[in-house]
Parts: structure tokens; C-alpha cells; sequence
């Protein structure tokens, strides 16, 4: 049973990493300031100190890479039907006992501490069976297919439970801008992992359609800033210019 003190909690961060992106090919081992995108979202995971940090990959040139930057990885199947499947088949392969798992995407070079500390209190609810964390969306954003929006009805505490997730919206009502971090109970996992894909998840692209079309409880926190993450080459162009600029 998880303790209700999250400070006794034991952590896995696993970062899924295919080497097949569609919109930017390759793009986790395009270079940020001369360090690869994959190496630098496991280094900053490995800095905020939460628990062991693992790169689940289908590719063994992401896997020596991670080798000579002294970071854990193993490999995985390339019939993985999404990265939380991929998470699923890397927590056996690990084969050690945590009370949660966090699956941190690999295309989110620049995050802090605060999102995934405040997606981890969410499992203080007991009937959260997965977290996650949205944010402000902005005007521009709307009809943006590469940014995933998430409806939900925040309480007090800027947290509720998703009611679903689309591409593209015609209102902000209710709409938040969704950040790919998921965190799972190992249970939950595994149940997950079990379900046949649905056809909203092979519509919409989104793998969380398969836990809301079964009913899964996916609960929500507001977060104040934007991880930006990596889709396209402009992204990967503002987030070059970030580091540059920040002197990361």
C-alpha cells in the first residue's frame, strides 16, 4: 500500500526513447549546446535526486550512447504499441520494487523538480490512478495538433480529474495545455499495459485515450510554468536558442 507520507516513497523515473519520430527524425539525438536531447532530459532527471533514473530504448545507438555519458538503459522491444507500454516491459526488466512509476518523455529537455513533486502528490488522493500535470494554454496554441490539450475542471488545490484529450479545440474553457509526464501506481501499470488499444487512442495519436476509454482515473495538476518539449524542428531551433541564452 502507498504511504500517505510521499517522503517515504520509493521513485523509478524511466524515459521511453524510440529512435523513430515522425515529425523530427531522430530528433532524440539531436544536439543541445553539443549534448544530445536524450542525455540531457536523464541528466537534468538525475540532478533532481528523486529516485533511480533508467532510458528504455529500441535502439542500440541510444543505448551506447547512454553508456559513454554513464546513464542507465537497457533495451526494449521495437513492438512496443506506445511509450507506456515500452515503461511496462523496462519496469519488469529492472525487476525491483518502487511504490511509483514515472514515465518522463524524452523530448522534455527542460523541466524543475516542482512538476514532477507536485504530480507525485496527487497519489495522495487514493483514487488517482494516474498522474499527470497540465498548464496554461495560449491562444496560439489552439489549433497547434502538436500540443495535446486536456479538459478539466480544477478545484481549489488546482487539481481534478481529466475528462479528455484532444488536438485541436475551438474554446479554452476548461482546456489546459497537457505536459507529457505520466506517473503510475505499478498495479495501475500493469492493467494498463493489458488493454486492448481503443480507437480513440489510434485516432487521436493520444495513448491516454486507452486508460479514459476504460475508465481509468487520469487526475491532473496545474503546474505555473512550460516545460517546452521537441516536436519539430522549430521547436528544437527555440529550445537551442534557450540554452544558449540561459547559459545551461
Amino acid at each position: 500500500m502507498i504511504k500517505k507520507n510521499k517522503k517515504n516513497w520509493k521513485l523509478i523515473i524511466i524515459i521511453p526513447a524510440r529512435l523513430k519520430s515522425v515529425r523530427l527524425k531522430k530528433k532524440l539525438l539531436r544536439n543541445i549546446k553539443k549534448v544530445p536531447m536524450i542525455v540531457r532530459v536523464a541528466d537534468n532527471a538525475t540532478k533532481l535526486d528523486l529516485g533511480e533514473v533508467w532510458v528504455a530504448t529500441d535502439s542500440k545507438q541510444i543505448q551506447n550512447l547512454c553508456k559513454s555519458y554513464g546513464i542507465n538503459s537497457l533495451m526494449t522491444s521495437e513492438k512496443n504499441r506506445s511509450g507506456t507500454d515500452r515503461i511496462s516491459e523496462a519496469y519488469k526488466l529492472i525487476n525491483k520494487k518502487f511504490d511509483l512509476i514515472v514515465n518522463l518523455q524524452g523530448d522534455l529537455p527542460l523541466f524543475n523538480k516542482e512538476l514532477i513533486e507536485k504530480t507525485i502528490d496527487l497519489f495522495l488522493d487514493p483514487d488517482t490512478e494516474i498522474g499527470s500535470a497540465v498548464c496554461n494554454l495560449k491562444d496560439e496554441e489552439l489549433d497547434d495538433k502538436n500540443i495535446v490539450k486536456a479538459k478539466v475542471c480544477l478545484d481549489r488545490n488546482n487539481q481534478g480529474f481529466a475528462e479528455d484529450f484532444l488536438r485541436t479545440i475551438n474554446s479554452k474553457k476548461n482546456w489546459f495545455h497537457h505536459i507529457g509526464l505520466y506517473v503510475y501506481r505499478p498495479k495501475v501499470l500493469e492493467k494498463f499495459v493489458r488493454l486492448e488499444q481503443t480507437k480513440n487512442e489510434f485516432d487521436r495519436k493520444l495513448e491516454q485515450m486507452r486508460a479514459m476509454d476504460n475508465f481509468m482515473k487520469i487526475k491532473l495538476v496545474k503546474v505555473e510554468d512550460t516545460p517546452p518539449s521537441v516536436d519539430t524542428m522549430y521547436d528544437l531551433k527555440k529550445i537551442r536558442l534557450l540554452f544558449n541564452s540561459n547559459n545551461t
